[in-house]
């Protein structure tokens, strides 16, 4: 772990896209106090923080040995940077070891204090992220099975086919579906297969985030698909 006896936090940046690796590089590297390093391995000065994506991070926070993922030192701290992140992932991943999450958008600032926190060996979590997990965190946490029965729930199977799937009562599969839309605070099986694709717990691409933010590719393809119905229209 990092010492303010030392002269510098050593980063280690592992993205796998090319213009946010250089700028987060760019970024720390003109930062006083921080060094980019570019190995993580002990022997090469380690790192004290390490910025990576989600999939990287959670291998590496479980230890994992594959091809191509780093070895790290045990004191080492993990900070995911990613464009979205889902309340339930951001949990899951805290849980399993990552230390914290910050957004591909945030600022240069947020990003070297992130930085810096993690170093001292405290958790960081941008307060975007930070502000849902709060109001996540006041409700209920959803049981393992309440969780099993709302992905199967969200794939649109009815009460008779997730029991059958689960080995439970049908009884049982409602009770669970009453719980799950209370603590969803939901008003239909819709809804909370909305919510839940909403904060992570679930992964169904019909009901991904509605709060996409504008990007020149979805712009273009959303083009693309109103000239072609204009196009068949006027056919």
């Amino acid at each position: 772990m990092w010492s303010p006896s030392l002269e510098s936090i050593n980063v280690f940046v592992w993205l796998a896209e090319p213009l946010l690796r250089a700028g987060v590089r760019a970024t720390l590297g003109n930062t006083p106090l921080l060094r980019v390093v570019d190995s993580p391995e002990p022997w090469g000065g380690g790192a004290h923080v390490v910025i990576t994506d989600w999939a990287s991070a959670l291998l590496i926070a479980q230890r994992v040995n594959c091809p191509g993922i780093p070895s790290l030192s045990p004191h080492s701290r993990i900070l995911v940077i990613s464009p979205q992140a889902r309340e339930h992932a951001v949990a899951s991943a805290l849980r399993m070891g990552v230390h914290g999450v910050i957004l591909s958008r945030c600022t240069a600032d947020e990003l070297v204090a992130a930085v810096q926190v993690l170093a001292q060996g405290s958790p960081y979590v941008c307060p975007e992220i930070a502000q849902r997990l709060a109001v996540n965190c006041s409700r209920d946490d959803l049981t393992a099975r309440e969780e099993e029965v709302l992905k199967l729930l969200a794939r649109g199977q009815c009460n008779k086919t997730i029991a059958r799937h689960l080995g439970i009562a049908v009884g049982t599969v409602k009770t669970h579906v009453k719980g799950i839309m209370s603590k969803l605070e939901a008003s239909s099986r819709t809804e909370a297969a909305s919510i839940a694709a909403e904060k992570g717990i679930v992964d169904v691409p019909e009901f991904r985030s509605r709060r996409i933010t504008w990007s020149p590719a979805a712009a273009a393809s959303k083009t693309e698909q109103a000239s072609a119905l204009h196009t068949l229209a006027m056919a």
